[in-house]
């Protein structure tokens, strides 16, 4: 499956996407260099998807600490954010890798989704 987009989603209590994205820009490129040795991602493909700005974020309203549990829930919702701001219907395949607060330099939880076509 070619990946064709990003989607990072957080607990919408910590702020806007447009500020939290804005705080969180320094350690893009550890999160992407991770998604790369995971295998969820390709590096020309990566660079194809930070290129055509295919990069979306949202931040989730409800119920956040029991959706991080739900994997399908994390898929569905990663799915409608790349859906709705691209206009492409993607693979109902959707890969993430989640970085909780205590660990992460950023200091919150951050779902790192990548989405196939």
């Amino acid at each position: 499956m070619k990946s064709i987009g990003l989607v990072f989603l957080y607990d919408r209590n910590l702020g806007a996407p447009d500020e939290v994205s804005k705080k969180f820009s320094e350690f893009f490129s550890f999160v992407s260099e991770n998604l790369v040795l995971e295998g969820l991602v390709e590096l020309p493909k990566l660079k194809e998807i930070i290129d055509s700005r295919k990069i979306y974020w949202a931040g989730i309203k409800q119920n956040f600490e029991t959706i991080l549990e739900d994997h399908d829930a994390i898929g569905k919702i990663a799915w409608k954010v790349f859906s709705d701001y691209s206009g492409i219907e993607p693979s109902e395949e959707v890969k993430s890798l989640v970085y909780g607060s205590d660990k992460a330099p950023w200091k919150f939880t951050l779902l790192a989704c990548v989405l196939y076509e």
